[in-house]
This record gives structure tokens, C-alpha cells and sequence, in this order.
């Protein structure tokens, strides 16, 4: 295996990894809290069904477009993940919601998995 098709793999790696995460949390969560009774327990409900929803999607787009190094893959992964991320850092973790150790987990896990597919698209050509 060549070292772009390296950087490709564990970019999509990464990806698949970010997603079982909020999918597996996105549905425990689902499943575990039943009909909400209030606003807020409905807002929450609605961000785990969210972070399920994008789960499933970085999978689908790491395993169709990011492991053959697509740049539009790149993008669906690199920017919608990381807008997602960045607000769940300043809107949940930075003020103390989350826990930090937990809460960083994910974005480190997609900043890592950007770096690896932007240097594969560096390195390669691509797909469009």
C-alpha cells in the first residue's frame, strides 16, 4: 500500500470511527430516555437523533467517497463534521455541560481524520 493510499485509508478509518461514536451515543440515548416530557428533554432527544443522523452520514461518505479520496468527500466529511464539532465544543464542553476528556473525543478523532484526507489529497490525484 502506498503512503497516500495510507493517509486515504486512515482518513476514512477515522471517519468510520466518528461515526459509530455519535451514532452509538445518538441511539443509546435515543433508546434509553423514551418520550420526552418537556421542552428541554425534547431538544435533547432531538440532538441525539442529530448526532446519529450525521453519524451514519460521515460513515456513508468515508466508505463511498473519502476511501477513494474524493474531494467532495472531503468537504462533506472535513466541513460539516467540523462546524458540528466546533459548536458542540463552545456551545456544550468549553462551558462545563460535558465533560472534557469525553467531550474532546470526537472532535480529536475528526481533526485527525481531516488532516489524514487533506494530506491524501495532497499526495494524489483524485476523484471528483
Amino acid at each position: 500500500m502506498s503512503r497516500v493510499n495510507r493517509w486515504t485509508v486512515s482518513a476514512a478509518g477515522l471517519y468510520v470511527v466518528w461515526g459509530l461514536l455519535h451514532m452509538g451515543l445518538g441511539i443509546s440515548m435515543v433508546l434509553g430516555n423514551g418520550a420526552p416530557e418537556g421542552e428541554v428533554a425534547a431538544e435533547s432527544l432531538m440532538f441525539f437523533i442529530c448526532a446519529a443522523v450525521l453519524g451514519a452520514q460521515a460513515i456513508f461518505v468515508a466508505l463511498t467517497m473519502n476511501r477513494v479520496n474524493s474531494t467532495l468527500g472531503f468537504w462533506l466529511n472535513g466541513a460539516v463534521l467540523g462546524v458540528v464539532d466546533v459548536a458542540f465544543l463552545v456551545v456544550l464542553v468549553f462551558p462545563g455541560y460535558v465533560d472534557p476528556v469525553g467531550g474532546t473525543s470526537g472532535p480529536v478523532i475528526w481533526l485527525l481524520a481531516t488532516v489524514c484526507a487533506a494530506i491524501a489529497l495532497r499526495r494524489a490525484p483524485r476523484d471528483q
